[in-house]
């Protein structure tokens, strides 16, 4: 009588962990003052924690376009679930938009400054999701051009300019 011995082996899989993908160049679409409005935007990141910008788009008025540096802060871990950043544009900022009179519309321009996060890219996909909180930078001439409407041209306005504007969007990866 033999005996017979059987013996097995299981390998573990050796799991790989997800690793966070970073862009060097991609291609955006949304909203807000990096897109021009609503529109699309190209960012290029020379080093990669900093990137360079230009975004245009519909700004209700005709076509707005906007152009700074965006600073990331990427995280050490493999797969944030998040990463901040920080920019600074130059372009437009408000845009007066009179609905039936568009002789009347104007663009104004300076800096913006914003915060934002970005949804960073893991494994198969081709993008990630961007929002922004900006604060525009305006001198006191949009203000007064919408009260020059108002006082002269009998033109009411039903929302005044916002503090604060918002930016969302997707970025698709091109490098």
């Amino acid at each position: 009588m033999g005996l017979f011995l059987l013996s097995g082996q299981t390998k573990a899989q050796e799991e790989i962990p997800e690793v966070a993908q970073f862009d060097k160049i991609s291609i955006g679409i949304g909203g807000g003052l990096d897109y021009g409005g609503f529109g699309g935007s190209l960012l290029m990141y020379p080093a990669k924690s900093v990137g360079l910008f230009a975004g245009a788009g519909y700004a209700f008025a005709g076509m707005g376009v906007n152009a700074g540096a965006k600073i990331r802060f990427i995280s050490k871990t493999p797969v944030p679930r998040t990463t901040p950043y920080i920019m600074g544009m130059y372009g437009y900022n408000a845009v007066i938009a009179v609905y039936g009179a568009n002789e009347y519309n104007k663009f104004f321009y300076g800096p913006s400054f914003g915060i934002g996060i970005d949804f960073p890219k893991r494994f198969e996909r081709n993008g990630y999701w961007s929002i922004a909180l900006l604060v525009p930078v305006r001198g006191p001439e949009a203000k007064n051009y919408m009260n020059e409407l108002e006082t002269n041209h009998g033109i009411d306005f039903k929302i005044g300019l916002l503090p604060v504007a918002f930016s969302f969007g997707y970025k698709f990866f091109l490098l």
